[in-house]
């Protein structure tokens, strides 16, 4: 779950404006002045970009740091963190997802015991990895990891 703050599986999401409004902030040239939004636009938001702004996760936004979770400084977040959106347009499948993470999860590591990056491996900055963005964020190249079994490679 701490993981889809940084790769969220839809980053990118857009709504098309009902009616004419003003939003509270956004605009200007810090993002904090209001903004008009009219009848027919488009707002897209990121949930990618947004799960990396330091203004809410702390100078530290591009460290995967789980324990942030659990240590209270993240208790106010509220509409901050939404990798299946939320409110009337929530994912229908966000439940099926997860239970697929973790089911997929427990399953590796009950054949593998023990994973990590083969010898030679480097480990590449969050952000920095190659990325391929179609409808979901996946990577380009795959996973290469190394078991008690040897080395292999989970193709994207």
């Amino acid at each position: 779950m701490k993981a889809l703050r940084l790769y969220a599986p839809v980053p990118l999401n857009n709504r098309e404006a009902v009616r004419t409004t003003i939003l509270p902030t956004g605009g200007g040239p810090d993002g904090s002045s209001p903004m008009l939004v009219r009848k027919g636009e488009l707002v897209v938001f990121s949930q990618y970009v947004n799960s990396r702004m330091k203004s809410i996760y702390g100078p530290d936004a591009d460290d995967f740091r789980p324990e942030r979770w659990e240590t209270g400084e993240l208790a106010d977040i509220g509409w901050a963190y939404f990798p299946f959106n939320g409110g009337p347009r929530q994912c229908l499948g966000e439940d099926f997802a997860l239970m697929e993470v973790y089911y997929t999860t427990v399953r590796l590591l009950q054949t593998f015991p023990v994973i990590r990056l083969p010898d030679g491996e480097g480990v590449e900055p969050v952000g920095m990895e190659r990325q391929r963005l179609t409808l979901v964020l996946s990577s380009p190249d795959g996973c290469s990891v190394s078991t008690a079994q040897g080395d292999t490679h989970i193709p994207q």
